[in-house]
């Protein structure tokens, strides 16, 4: 007799995510069949009635960094300061309260809606906490500070930085800030210090604890979108848990924002529950590169005045000013590009041409367009990579996305973070801020992930931040797919069916509509076991 029947419940059913009062049978890890309310249903070892609930496909989360959320308990929170005296005030008391740490880490800090407009300097830090290492991190994870001796521990001279990516003085001397290929191989070396202070069991254990908050928020697949090759190893033992399914795309060893020089630097064999994924970065976080309409920089340098008026600080025009922006004719384009058009084709061909996936950070519709141009020029085939984040777009870039085959991923939590600056420097009107409808409407692969810790965590809150934008909004069936059945075959990875005979049985039980703000995940099951929660009779929501 198959092994657990659920029903009384409405089944999001199918590959393409229709919902509808029914049931759904299980037998061992996989799907045995699924029925409507006229189709009554087989007997089963168990039964569980789900009056009221929705069973939807599990979700599949195609980016975010574990990696980078295991480690941040071991820090302070700055989601909450609302300038660079908070954030001053939080690192010494952190000196106090830590005297013996390598390293103060600081995380999730938004200078972008700081009056000041920037993180502290290295000699702000050194009075805050005399002798430390400290580093300061931005939400996006793209930008942080540095203290004198976190600068020298690091190294900021080193010839792999992109040059701008330390920010210096009228002097020359860097003044702590770090962006981008700097910024990540700081956090490399400062998370690389402070595990070396642990066991390595304890290591896996704050991995193994992040992979199950995911578990409790109905996230059945976890794709790591960045790790270095030297922490392969670990992920392979991560990955041998029955839940959540993981995989992930291996970088450069140096740190998260350095190139990968080809397909020799990686590891070799499948890389969890997916195939072999390289991470390469075209552009940067708040650094994107953008095409705008050369009229645009007037009003951006005009909303940039309005903000620093409204601030009373000279901050918010400081930073519009530090941007790369050049006018060719009719066009302004701000050129923060990490790789030549020649560069990129030739690094993208020898990827492919070696079974490996490319992941490409694609932030400003420049990046997006050198992404698909360079992946036409070599003749990739139809989902041989990935274009991530797209989060500023035009209709002739999203048009050259859909011709170059790749898949596409978007965040729809992202507004929840960076909808203000966003809007602060005014690119949201010459350009479409996360074109879901647009991208899905031109015919491209399109899937969803919430690049946490940049993005909110919970599915049920980013779909619902995608069905109800006032534009670009996505139907629930379309969101979910995205979430779920669209990201599984993206990756190529179990789930592309959804809830459907003969599929894995990966599914979320919610309390009500997924769409309703109301409802919530109360059970996950991977492979047709409840994987959360682990007791009987927990069915407390995520926290």
């Amino acid at each position: 007799m198959p092994g657990t029947l659920l029903r009384a419940a409405t089944i999001w059913t199918g590959a393409d995510c229709s919902p509808g009062p029914g049931w759904l049978l299980l037998d061992g890890p996989s799907i045995a069949a699924t029925g409507g309310p006229d189709v009554p249903p087989p007997p089963a070892e168990t039964v569980l009635d789900l009056p009221g609930a929705h069973v939807v496909p599990g979700f599949v989360d195609s980016h975010l960094h574990v990696g980078v959320t295991a480690w941040q308990p071991r820090g302070v929170d700055g989601a909450a300061w609302a300038g660079l005296g908070d954030a001053l005030a939080a690192v010494r008391a952190a000196a106090v309260a830590d005297p013996t740490s390598p390293w103060l880490l600081f995380w999730n800090a938004r200078p972008f809606a700081w009056p000041q407009r920037r993180l502290p300097t290295a000699a702000e830090l050194d009075a805050a906490a005399p002798g430390r290492q400290v580093m300061l991190s931005g939400v996006d994870v793209h930008r942080g500070s540095l203290s004198s001796p976190a600068m020298r521990a690091v190294g900021l001279t080193t010839a792999r930085a992109r040059s701008g990516d330390v920010t210096r003085d009228r002097r020359g001397r860097p003044t702590g800030e770090v962006w981008e290929q700097a910024y990540g191989e700081a956090l490399a070396r400062a998370l690389a210090d402070v595990a070396g202070h642990i066991a390595e069991h304890d290591a896996d254990a704050l991995l193994r604890h992040e992979l199950d908050r995911c578990l409790a928020h109905g996230i059945t697949h976890v794709h790591e979108a960045y790790v270095a090759p030297q922490h392969h190893e670990r992920m392979l033992r991560l990955a041998a848990a029955p839940a959540p399914r993981l995989s992930w795309a291996v970088g450069a060893a140096e740190g998260l924002l350095t190139p990968v020089p080809g397909p020799a630097a990686l590891p070799d064999g499948p890389y969890g529950a997916s195939a072999r994924e390289v991470k390469l970065f075209l552009d940067g976080g708040d650094r994107c590169a953008l095409h705008l309409p050369s009229r645009a920089l007037a009003r951006l340098a005009g909303s940039a005045v309005r903000e620093s008026v409204a601030a009373r600080h000279i901050g918010p025009l400081r930073d519009s000013l530090r941007r790369p922006a050049r006018i060719h004719g009719r066009d302004l384009r701000v050129e923060y590009l990490r790789y030549d058009d020649r560069a990129l084709a030739d690094v993208l061909a020898r990827f492919v041409e070696a079974g490996v996936r490319p992941r490409l950070h694609a932030l400003g519709n420049l990046a997006a367009r050198q992404a698909a141009t360079a992946l036409r020029a070599i003749g990739a085939p139809p989902g041989a990579a990935v274009i991530d984040h797209l989060v500023l777009l035009d209709p002739a870039t999203t048009g050259l996305v859909a011709a170059s085959g790749a898949t596409a991923t978007f965040q729809p939590g992202f507004p929840a973070t960076f909808g203000p600056q966003i809007a602060g420097t005014g690119t949201d009107r010459y350009l479409t801020v996360l074109a879901g409808r647009a991208l899905l409407d031109a015919g491209v692969p399109l899937t969803a992930g919430s690049d946490h810790p940049a993005g909110p965590l919970d599915p049920l809150g980013n779909l619902r931040l995608a069905v109800g934008r006032t534009e670009q909004a996505l139907t629930p069936s379309e969101a979910l797919r995205c979430y779920t059945t669209a990201a599984a075959a993206a990756l190529g990875a179990p789930g592309a069916g959804g809830l459907s005979p003969g599929e894995p049985a990966d599914l979320v039980v919610c309390d009500g509509d997924p769409f309703d703000p109301a409802s919530r995940v109360t059970q996950t099951w991977v492979a047709g076991r409840r994987a959360w929660p682990s007791g009987e009779g927990d069915d407390r929501g995520p926290g």
